[in-house]
């Protein structure tokens, strides 16, 4: 039993019998359909079996007040987390999908983006579908026509799937793509720099003429990135642009949400930044990382 949850109760829920159990022993394994078990279940609760649970809103109010999201800011990068934060600025009042990739922006789109209504988030979760975002976001605007949809993606889980710009051209669908590009396999990096003392495994994804392509940079991003997503994207009939200057980014992002159309905004981050708070391989809670 998970000691951070010794009071508790695992109940495993598969439609996969061969699930059950299979990474974590289940108190109460149940072959169902999800769907069918929780229809059933909340068809079984009444107003008395109602859980008292305003002690625990505030605890949680106190640990958010004691604990706080926070990210750099900085008067000339545009920091990932303050793209996402804008994004959600100049959003909130609308009805908007967001999808994601898999990756840092993944993790930061979900502390930073302040979602208010169900099912408006797409992601693939622990699945950790690298790709997911561009083609989620594309099904949800051909279900939804109307409505704004971006997909919020990094420039490594972005390139799984990006032939999907043709598609996205072809259906005339109007996804907005806030491509955060900081030329590095965010995710796998961050893991490098706290666990493997920086050494680097494939995970830049730079120019190749560029010192970071060696090990040596001093963490500038190149002038000219690689691959040149815009190119790429005008290349599939998508309308897009870059902006890398933090002064430039709020009019940059109206433009690409105001356009009547697919429209792809490439957004040059500084790859330094790590996703905080986070719990090592194998780790608890206990064991959380918060600097």
């Amino acid at each position: 039993m998970n000691a951070n949850a010794a009071h508790g109760k695992i109940i495993h829920v598969d439609i996969d019998p061969s699930e059950i159990h299979k990474n974590k022993e289940a108190h109460v394994p149940i072959v169902a359909d999800v769907k069918e078990f929780l229809q059933t279940l909340n068809a079984a609760f009444t107003e008395d079996d109602k859980p008292e649970i305003e002690e625990w809103n505030a605890q949680i109010k106190a640990w958010k007040e004691a604990h706080p999201l926070t990210y750099n800011q900085s008067d000339e990068w545009i920091f990932p987390q303050y793209a996402i934060d804008e994004l959600w600025r100049q959003t909130k009042e609308q009805d908007t999908y967001i999808s994601v990739g898999v990756g840092q922006h993944q993790m930061w789109a979900a502390q930073f983006y302040k979602f208010n209504r169900p099912k408006r988030w797409l992601s693939s979760s622990g699945l950790g579908t690298m790709g997911f975002g561009l083609p989620a976001a594309m099904g949800v605007a051909a279900a939804n026509p109307g409505k704004l949809v971006v997909d919020i993606d990094g420039d490594g889980s972005f390139q799984m799937n990006i032939q999907e710009l043709a598609t996205l051209h072809c259906e005339n669908l109007p996804v907005k793509i806030l491509l955060l590009n900081n030329q590095h396999l965010g995710m796998v990096m961050q893991w490098e720099d706290r666990f493997m003392d920086g050494s680097r495994a494939h995970t830049y994804l730079g120019p190749i003429d560029h010192p970071e392509a060696e090990g040596k940079g001093d963490g500038s991003i190149a002038e000219k990135t690689y691959p040149d997503f815009v190119q790429i994207a005008e290349g599939y009939g998508v309308k897009s642009a870059r902006v890398r200057d933090k002064a430039a980014f709020p009019e940059a992002l109206d433009k690409m949400l105001s356009h009547d159309g697919p429209y792809l905004l490439d957004v040059i981050c500084p790859y330094q930044e790590h996703v905080l708070p986070m719990i090592p391989g194998g780790g608890t809670y206990r064991d959380i990382i918060t600097e």
